[in-house]
């Protein structure tokens, strides 16, 4: 007994040894910088003459490392993991890394929230007065911070509210770390409302993690200090309220996330629906109130003045936009390369109003989400200055749909930290020509691919009825040893009302165990050229479903309760998804099978390529309507995969299905290669037409039979 005590927990230990591991090299990597934290004088904090930035090599090489960690731990959660267990994990090495980096130098934008939070405590307009006005020379020859302004001609360019809150934690210590400490608080309180919404949308906690270790939130709010954070934390505040039907919050934060950065305003209209339209003064009211308060504050100035500031920074500057770029260096000045962003952002933000609002297109019912993702996503585009942590705006609704092309974009940012280099060296700010191309051809390429999908999907027809029914799908051959207790645990889930075990011509009990465990039987014994094996079995069983969602179970895999309910909740919540892949694990204590599960969801997240014992689900009528399911020997799942990209985006449930290891046991760990160099093989051959099934079928089982 106590022998196998001592293996459970060897066993607990080396399963949950990956994501202990990745999480210390995370929190290493956050310390390298790590100095003690200069309470004294506030003049230590000074960008420049405070810690000593990392030199920019450094700092790429750590970003990139942190992007690797940050997606490693994604993936390496353990499965038995309870939600609970997973948010205190992810929150605890959080709060740390956070702590880790608090000590960084801050940008030098911090100058400019401390200075004017000063000046507007003396009762003079940031918005009406430059840090360099004569005016205000005594006032600066007295401040720690003033010297070290960017920009120093220019007016304030936040709103009111913005610069009243750095008033108000200036006039509580006149020092960095209160506003970085806050900032601080409010990343962790953002983490909290994504939290809850992945809970509202029965997603795994883990997708936290995309935000929690993303390297651009860490660098740009714990190690720098931008305010973007506070729009991050409204935003997803918001739509927290939305979810939940407390129209006066969620208009309440909606109306302040404008006040804090004007970019929120466009994703604020897709929070108006019908049920809560007479509930849109409180947001009015909290994006006016601030601008009138100031009014009143200096009479005596004029209400233009409040956003020259803002005007000029959109007018005259121009650095690393991704389309700006190109059409300044076509053009040859900044005016008319901003005049043609402006007119084109101004164009999708019409047709994205249209699309994806919720009350206009039923993909998108009750989810404002993708709206709001799509209308900051063209943004930061078609900004004629976009910096690092810019890229934050949209890595809230990352974590709540995740998209591989800005994934990517969270690693190759990283680029953009040549600049620090060459600043440091120069004096000058500027990004080489390499740089930005490795910045945004990566990213590019990704985006366009999905936007051709999001073509097809858009004009798919895809039913988007909230599902309530599951029809299980499970073709068999010779599985009388594992076909009853498969049937057995599918039936156990509410939302089930059919399994149907489609026969190949198995020559043992199959068929009578099957009907036993209760499932509908049918048989299959069509050959290769005919259209038989494994895809035309289940492309027999899809036929014959009537279940509002189908889920293909091997005859080998234990799918427990409530699986199949949380693939309905999900389709429910998020109308916009056809299906997905509900994630499985391989039995055994095998070390090696832990690194094939990792490589599978590794494959599923970040290819976008489910296999069939992930246990695949999509809507039945979009499919059987379009005819999708391809009656294929082998790589009917991955085919599969690539067909029901065309009806709308997939999920990735992380899900705990149980899968027999006795492929890896008979073929061992080598087949690992095989699978993989035969899966590379077969995409590179429908890139020139159908791939011959048949043969890659004979070659890799050497017989018509399967397991």
């Amino acid at each position: 007994m106590k022998h196998f005590e001592e293996q459970t927990l060897l066993f607990y230990l080396l399963r949950v040894a990956p994501v202990g591991i990745l999480s210390v090299l995370l929190l290493l990597s956050c310390a390298v910088n790590f100095r003690l934290i200069p309470l004294g004088e506030p003049s230590s904090w000074v960008q420049g003459t405070a810690v000593s930035p990392l030199p920019a090599g450094y700092l790429k090489l750590l970003f990139a490392l942190q992007w690797c960690f940050c997606m490693s731990i994604l993936l390496a959660l353990p499965r038995f993991f309870s939600g609970k267990q997973k948010l205190f994990l992810i929150f605890a090495v959080a709060l740390i890394c956070r702590l880790l980096l608090l000590g960084n130098a801050p940008s030098d934008d911090m100058n400019r929230y401390l200075w004017e939070g000063r000046v507007l405590a003396r009762g003079i307009s940031p918005y009406h007065h430059a840090p360099d006005d004569r005016l205000l020379n005594s006032l600066a020859k007295q401040d720690p911070f003033h010297e070290k302004i960017n920009h120093p001609h220019m007016t304030a360019a936040y709103p009111p509210l913005t610069v009243a809150l750095f008033s108000l934690l200036g006039k509580l210590w006149y020092h960095p770390l209160t506003i970085k400490g806050t900032l601080m608080m409010l990343d962790l309180g953002t983490m909290a409302f994504l939290a809850l919404l992945l809970a509202h949308r029965r997603l795994d906690f883990r997708w936290l993690a995309l935000y929690a270790f993303n390297p651009v939130i860490l660098w740009a709010f714990a190690a720098e200090g931008h305010f973007d954070v506070i729009q991050c934390f409204l935003l997803a505040g918001a739509i927290c309220f939305f979810d939940r039907k407390k129209w006066g919050w969620m208009f309440l934060l909606a109306g302040l996330s404008v006040q804090v950065k004007y970019v929120s305003l466009p994703a604020v209209l897709f929070l108006i629906n019908r049920g809560n339209f007479r509930h849109v003064w409180i947001a009015l009211v909290a994006v006016l109130l601030p601008y009138g308060l100031f009014s009143l504050a200096f009479a005596n100035e004029n209400l233009h003045g409040m956003f020259i500031g803002i005007l000029q920074f959109g007018d005259s500057f121009a650095f690393n936009g991704s389309i700006h770029t190109l059409l300044r260096v076509l053009l040859g000045e900044i005016e008319p390369a901003t005049m043609i962003c402006k007119v084109f952002l101004a164009a999708l933000l019409i047709w994205g109003l249209f699309h994806f609002h919720p009350e206009r297109n039923s993909r998108y019912r009750n989810d404002p989400v993708s709206g709001c993702f799509y209308v900051l996503a063209c943004i930061l585009l078609l900004a004629p200055t976009v910096h690092f942590w810019y890229v934050s705006w949209v890595i809230p609704f990352l974590v709540l749909q995740p998209s591989r092309p800005w994934m990517l974009l969270c690693l190759t940012i990283v680029f953009y930290f040549v600049t620090y280099g060459i600043y440091h060296h120069t004096g000058v700010w500027r990004l080489p020509v390499w740089a930005y191309l490795c910045e945004w051809l990566p990213f590019y390429a990704l985006l366009i691919l999905q936007g051709v999908f999001f073509v097809r999907q858009a004009r798919s027809g895809m039913e988007t009825n909230p599902p309530r029914t599951v029809s299980v799908v499970i073709p068999a051959l010779n599985e009388e040893e594992l076909i009853a207790s498969c049937v057995g645990e599918t039936l156990k889930d509410k939302a089930v009302t059919e399994a149907i075990v489609i026969d190949g011509g198995s020559s043992d009990r199959t068929r009578k165990r099957a009907v036993e465990a209760g499932a509908r039987v049918l048989v299959d014994t069509r050959s290769l050229k005919e259209g038989g094996g494994r895809g035309g079995q289940i492309c027999k069983g899809i036929l014959a479903a009537g279940g509002d969602l189908v889920a293909v179970v091997h005859a080998d895999t234990l799918v427990k309760a409530p699986a199949f309910t949380g693939m309905c909740d999900v389709l429910d919540s998020q109308p916009r998804l056809c299906g997905g892949a509900l994630g499985s694990l391989f039995a055994g204590r095998d070390p090696k099978l832990g690194l094939i599960n990792f490589l599978n969801d590794l494959r599923a997240i970040f290819l976008g390529i489910s296999f069939g014992d992930q246990v695949q689900f999509f809507r039945r009528q979009s499919v059987t309507a379009k005819q999708l399911f391809p009656c294929i020997p082998l790589m009917e799942d991955v085919e599969f995969g690539i067909q029901l990209s065309k009806l709308g985006p997939q999920a990735f449930l992380f899900g705990n299905a149980l899968v027999s290891p006795r492929r890896w046991e008979v073929r061992g760990f080598k087949n690992a290669f095989s699978v993989t160099g035969r899966v590379a093989s077969y995409l590179l051959k429908r890139m020139g037409g159908a791939p011959d099934t048949q043969a890659m079928y004979r070659s890799y089982y050497g017989k018509e039979q399967w397991r």
